[in-house]
């Protein structure tokens, strides 16, 4: 028997252009480098915390107690996930005086070097399979280039090696692409590599690129025209940048949720210190849209016999909607539309859902009115 547990979303109220920023830790430690967990529960990080080093803490995505994972007297280093959330890497200076790819385990423990060379690797970061760890490392070139390395530890293998520097890697979610900056520009390579190919090329400093799950976006930090670090994204392909905050503080190091609704990231706010922070995604790209004054509300029934999964839309007028559902990859595994469909109550069956974390998402003509989280479980 399958139970499917509901996290019941109201829609048609759209965020402002510049969504609520809500904090998740405001102690009188610095905080750098916020990740999510695949699942969306956890957020990790680095913090100088009362050993005098910077250390690997993690804490719920919707704030609380903070856990570290490290406490030696070494300092860490921009940890990441792997895929399935069992692991950090992360990058530490350790007894050969050269900062080390290291990875430990999610509930803390014994840490284990993936490299131990006399060279400096920086910003590690897993592969989607969980079988690769791409990073920079400032090698003979006398450049940071990008490199990547199993997971278990082995022969390093360079993907770039030219005489630039090569900084923030990280996979597509697809595997096939690696992001990074160079020349303060938004760049990317084949995870093969090749030929490297650029994503912006204004005058401005851009830095620290991360994909969206869907793969169609990169967020990352730019100092703009504001005269502070803000947050921006631009299309994988290309394109026209869009900013996300635009405030007198610096915001540092962005990253998506798992659901590709939020991004999280650091701010140095009012406290003096730097603080987690997470906004909207959709701000700054529902502009036109605001107000629009489309409304609706969505919610899902369960049916514990059969696993099937209806989805009651109410509607504000007569419109074309489009129905997506993504897995916890972020994976498309159901489409429907855009189909007409009338002002008022309407039911979708969306049937034959394994057991898992899904994302229900739904737009009125091209527009998104709502999103919901769905776990099914037996």
């Amino acid at each position: 028997m399958r139970r499917v547990i509901l996290f019941a979303v109201m829609l048609g109220l759209f965020l402002p252009l510049w969504a609520q920023e809500i904090p998740l830790t405001s102690d009188s430690y610095v905080h750098h480098d916020p990740q999510w967990s695949p699942d969306g529960n956890w957020i990790v990080y680095m913090k100088g915390d009362v050993t005098g080093y910077s250390q690997i803490y993690k804490v719920s995505s919707t704030g609380g107690t903070e856990t570290p994972l490290t406490s030696d007297s070494y300092p860490h280093l921009y940890p990441q996930w792997s895929p399935d959330g069992n692991w950090i890497v992360y990058y530490k200076l350790d007894a050969t005086n050269y900062y080390q790819i290291y990875k430990v385990s999610s509930a803390g423990g014994t840490e284990t070097y993936l490299t131990s060379d006399s060279y400096d690797h920086y910003r590690p970061q897993w592969s989607p399979d969980g079988n690769w760890v791409v990073y920079m490392k400032l090698d003979a070139t006398g450049y940071k280039q990008i490199y990547k390395v199993s997971s278990a530890g082995g022969t390093e293998t360079p993907l770039t090696s030219d005489s630039y520097n090569h900084q923030f890697p990280q996979w597509s979610p697809d595997g096939n692409w690696i992001v990074y900056e160079k020349l303060y520009q938004i760049y990317k390579v084949s995870s093969g590599g090749g030929t490297e190919t650029p994503l912006t090329s204004d005058s401005y400093h851009h830095s620290s690129p991360q994909w969206s799950p869907d793969g169609n976006w990169v967020v990352y930090r730019k100092d703009d025209a504001t005269g502070n670090a803000q947050i921006y994204k631009v299309s994988s392909a290309g394109g026209t940048e869009t900013y996300l905050t635009s405030d007198s503080y610096n915001h540092f190091f962005p990253q998506w949720s798992f659901d590709g609704n939020w991004i999280v990231y650091e701010k140095l706010d009012a406290t003096g210190y730097r603080q987690i922070y997470k906004v909207s995604s959709g701000a700054g790209i529902e502009e036109d849209i605001i107000s629009n004054n489309q409304t609706g509300t969505i919610s899902v029934y369960p049916n514990l016999l059969t696993g099937n999964t209806p989805v009651k839309l109410s509607l504000s007028k007569k419109g074309y909607v489009e129905v997506s559902v993504y897995g916890i990859s972020g994976r498309l595994v159901y489409h429907n539309g855009p189909v007409q469909w009338s002002e008022g109550s309407h039911v979708l069956q969306l049937k034959n859902l394994q057991n898992g974390i899904y994302f229900l998402k739904v737009e009125l003509d091209g527009v998104s009115i709502g999103e919901e989280k769905l776990t099914i479980l037996r």
